[in-house]
């Protein structure tokens, strides 16, 4: 097939069209990303997490404090607060035997 017949077909190809068709091959296509099932997980435990507090404020009608989460009344946050237990003191024979380690650690060379 010479070049002026398949100059000839791809005229007439291109006339058999109609005029509104003659869009580009390729067309960017706009979509929308689903959210992964973690962030779908994150916002369903955020929303419920919000509608506990405000059901909880309603049910016990007194204000309610969060706390690591949960939805107490200000009562149980100060039971919460008592029962705390202290931690002991730092011993400071202890700490300075760490920073002696530390150290030491850092002298060596590491061997590869």
């Amino acid at each position: 097939m010479s070049f002026s017949d398949h100059l000839d077909n791809f005229i007439k190809q291109r006339d058999k069209q109609p005029q509104g068709a003659s869009k580009p091959a390729y067309q960017r296509k706009s979509f929308v990303q689903e959210p992964t099932n973690q962030s779908v997980a994150r916002e369903a435990i955020a929303k419920a997490q919000e509608d506990a507090s405000k059901q909880a404020s309603i049910d016990t009608k007194a204000p309610h404090v969060r706390i690591n989460g949960r939805c107490v009344t200000e009562s149980e946050a100060q039971t919460v607060d008592q029962m705390k237990v202290d931690s002991k003191p730092a011993n400071p024979d202890r700490i300075d035997y760490i920073k002696q380690l530390r150290k030491e650690l850092k002298l060596k060379k590491r061997s590869s």
